[in-house]
């Protein structure tokens, strides 16, 4: 399929592949290479076997019609896996990487019937006592999980119809070919995923999957796009940013580039310009329950560097309908939206123009143009690196902490658009709880993507507590234990080791230097830890520039 041609009707694919809806729409070669990993060539008739196998053990366990809760990776095996309990008939149920009572409560959601093991077509049988709540089985294509008011993942139930619409529409808007070369970036199992991992089989592109350590390391990121000559790369915001600041060169090979996932600041937009000269850059804007992009807004190369906020986040395309309401809602119409919630609380409602419309939550804007962009949330969602989390969620997580008496959580962005979320806890008069003992609980039943930054523990009145102030270095070493994972002063940081050496990742290093920034009481950029990528020579920035009030 050349670019700009239209998806041809369903047919059995040559490779051995016939999962219902996207991958059984355009035939492909089974000699042609579908995924590269680790240097390793993979071809579609590879991942037909891997898929069958799979689909052979889903079958075996009798599990067609049933909810699988599949751990999503960066891997070969997890494209193989969601291929094979698709063609199997079942639903998979896509769990990130959470602590155990996440996954136990996102796999009690579904009334998941088993989980995949570690091993291939390892499948533990469970017995949660429930189905997937009022749906048709045969029209769901998977499950994803968000944020929750309650405090507990919310289960969003994606129709297959839906899922086809949006996926025919964004490769239309944005045709590839098989001279393509996409990125596999972005989180597993996250909606950006899903178009990277069905894109071969739609468009005949070969995905390239990094390893872990690259994906974490935004140097190694941005060195690795260059080396395989990336030509489709999909990202949040920040980890745009956080590749362009750590490039010394850019990566001319690429010739789009997707914001996903949280808002596009101008300033992410001229850093990612920059980073990809000759790119177009697509600012897409969608949520889970849509579920995938409905609205777009493409900036042609060059043109991003002299960007201004807010960045539009285009028109609909063509699969949905959306309106504004009096208030600046945004509304998507039903047939561009995922079925409900797996407790069976519906997403659209009725309108009064006899339609149906899910209301996003996003106020936005119309422009003279036609376009639109989005201003801001009208309730306590926002957006953490990709991430959606709603900060009643964080505290009520919080409250479950033995002696937390209150806590507080608070969305902070800084002028580039890097946004975090500070915690607050206060502690009852007797108790002795601290940050450590928060962040374990939290690590637990959080995704790790929207942990806290930084966790304040404060006394309530008649409680204990202490005046003394840290000095500088001490809040280096103990923000960074923090953000590592590393509490009570234990496993401390080479002070003239790399930030990545130690253990960093690109998400670990934006908690560390938010909680620094909250504890001196100063915005500190994300971008600084590459230009000082040791503890000791970011403490001499430090020193230097909060002296003068510049803080980069």
């Amino acid at each position: 399929m050349s670019r700009g041609d239209e998806l041809i009707s369903p047919v059995r694919d040559p490779a051995g592949i016939a999962a219902p809806g996207l991958l059984g729409r355009v035939p492909r070669d089974p000699g042609r290479v579908a995924l590269v990993h680790e240097g390793r060539d993979i071809t579609f008739g590879d991942v037909a076997a891997l898929s069958e196998d799979v689909g052979d053990a889903v079958r075996a366990h009798r599990l067609e019609g049933r909810v699988v809760g599949l751990p999503a990776e960066r891997s070969p095996e997890f494209v193989a896996r969601i291929v094979g309990v698709w063609r199997a008939g079942a639903v998979p149920a896509i769990l990130g990487d959470w602590g155990p009572e996440r996954v136990r409560g996102a796999l009690t959601a579904t009334g998941a019937a088993a989980a995949f093991g570690p091993a291939l077509t390892d499948l533990e049988p469970l017995d949660t006592g429930r189905q997937l709540h009022g749906q048709d089985m045969g029209e769901v294509s998977h499950v994803l999980f968000t944020s929750g008011t309650t405090g507990r993942p919310k289960g969003i139930v994606v129709g297959r119809a839906a899922f086809e619409a949006a996926g025919v529409a964004f490769f239309k808007e944005l045709p590839m070919d098989e001279s393509d070369r996409i990125a596999f970036l972005s989180r597993p199992g996250h909606d950006p995923s899903l178009r990277e991992l069905i894109a071969p089989w739609l468009t005949g592109a070969t995905l390239f999957i990094p390893d872990g350590r690259t994906a974490s390391d935004p140097r190694l990121t941005a060195a690795w796009l260059a080396r395989h000559s990336i030509t489709v790369l999909q990202g949040s915001p920040v980890l745009l940013q956080l590749m362009a600041g750590s490039s010394g060169l850019p990566v001319e090979s690429l010739r789009l580039v997707c914001s996903v996932g949280a808002r596009l600041t101008a300033a992410a937009l001229r850093s990612t310009a920059r980073f990809a000269p000759r790119a177009t850059i697509a600012n897409c804007y969608g949520a889970s329950e849509t579920p995938q992009v409905v609205c777009m807004h493409q900036v042609p190369p060059g043109e991003g560097v002299a960007s201004e906020d807010p960045v539009p986040i285009g028109r609909a395309l063509g699969h949905a309908s959306v309106k504004i309401d009096s208030a600046g809602r945004l509304h998507v119409e039903a047939a561009a939206c995922a079925l409900g919630y797996t407790d069976g609380t519906p997403l659209p409602a009725p309108g009064h123009d006899g339609r149906r419309w899910y209301d996003t939550g996003d106020i936005v804007r119309r422009l003279p143009d036609g376009s639109m962009c989005f201003l801001r949330r009208a309730d306590r969602q926002v957006q953490v690196n990709g991430t959606r989390v709603e900060l009643d969620e964080i505290e009520g997580a919080a409250a479950r902490v033995a002696g937390v008496v209150d806590a507080a959580a608070a969305f902070v962005e800084d002028g580039n658009g890097v946004g975090s979320v500070r915690l607050t806890v206060v502690r009852g008069p007797t108790a002795a709880v601290d940050g450590d003992e928060v962040r374990a609980v939290l690590s637990d039943c959080l995704d790790p993507a929207v942990m806290p930054s930084s966790i304040e523990v404060r006394d309530s009145p008649g409680g204990q507590g202490t005046d003394r102030a840290a000095t500088l270095w001490e809040v280096l070493q103990e923000s960074a234990q923090s953000a590592l994972g590393r509490g009570g002063g234990g496993g401390r940081i080479d002070p003239d080791g790399g930030f990545f050496e130690a253990g960093f990742t690109s998400m670990s290093l934006m908690r560390f230097v938010a909680e620094v920034s909250v504890r001196l009481g100063t915005e500190i950029s994300p971008v600084l830890v590459f230009q000082y990528p040791t503890l000791n020579t970011f403490a001499d920035h430090l020193r230097e520039n909060l002296k003068e009030g510049r803080h980069g």
